[in-house]
């Protein structure tokens, strides 16, 4: 290969990896006064590991794309995720979770008013009839991650990440 073109692609990839790293959407924020409350007594030590601040991001395969990962699109589409779970006191559960954005579309943040315990897992579920989305966050064993689910009404998608506490 010739100098020019060594040259020429050196200059591509410094080009593309800044414009990557200009373009990120803004992270998901949540309330700035939020405050986590401990588990209520009798709370298994499992379930009591999913209380505090999870984000992450959305595994995300595109169609056509056999079958690899592909989490670009997804941080272009705002698919950052947070989600505090700010009380366990079962059945019930207190949670906000929030998504990143981009400038033309912000991220939000809401209160999740269907959230419940399931055994060791929090189910929380939002949306209207027919777009109805429930997400299942599940400890791990590590008390440093968790796993969640998002299952959209219908079956036609479930969206999967592995989520770090913060």
């Amino acid at each position: 290969m010739k100098k020019t073109g060594v040259l020429a692609l050196a200059l591509f990839l410094v080009f593309f990896c800044l414009s990557g790293a200009l373009a990120q959407p803004p992270a998901p924020s949540l309330p700035g006064n939020l405050k986590i409350e401990p588990p209520a007594a009798g709370v298994s030590p499992r379930l009591a590991q999913l209380s505090g601040v999870w984000e992450g991001m959305w595994d995300y395969k595109p169609k056509g794309a056999g079958g690899g990962l592909a989490v670009g699109p997804m941080d272009a589409a705002g698919r950052g995720l947070k989600i505090a779970i700010v009380k366990i006191t079962p059945p019930n559960v207190a949670a906000i979770y929030a998504f990143g954005g981009s400038a033309e579309k912000p991220g939000k943040s809401f209160r999740i008013r269907d959230a419940s315990v399931a055994g060791d897992t929090i189910v929380l579920r939002w949306g209207k009839p027919g777009k109805k989305r429930t997400l299942t966050l599940s400890p791990t064993g590590n008390p440093k991650m968790a796993d969640a689910k998002l299952q959209f009404e219908g079956g036609a998608k479930v969206l999967k990440a592995k989520l770090r506490k913060k």
